[in-house]
């Protein structure tokens, strides 16, 4: 992407300054909004993940095999939520790196 001047803006329209502006900004938002999804916390996917490995071994310890399979399918769809999570956090990472320009 070619980078104009500040003189080079200055030599243009108030309303072609205006777009470029837009359009940085755009940028500088989109940036954001993606740093943000890449350093999303992931507390919330470990501490379901541990409530459910409490419920699992409740569940096992009082020989509950109704509770155990729920315990078993909670787990299933924490682990599902993470591997979710963690896509999109690495998605974020790409387009960031992409969107870089060629040192």
């Amino acid at each position: 992407m070619n980078t104009l001047t500040k003189e080079q803006v200055q030599q243009l329209t108030p309303e072609q300054q205006a777009a470029i502006a837009t359009m940085e900004l755009r940028r500088v938002q989109k940036r954001e909004r993606l740093l943000k999804q890449a350093r999303q916390s992931k507390k919330s996917t470990f501490s379901t993940a541990a409530m459910i490995m409490i419920a699992y071994g409740f569940a096992a310890f009082q020989k509950a095999p109704m509770l155990l399979q729920w315990a078993i399918l909670l787990l299933a769809l924490a682990i599902m939520m993470q591997a979710i999570a963690t896509n999109r956090r690495l998605d974020a990472m790409l387009e960031l790196f992409e969107d870089e320009p060629d040192a």
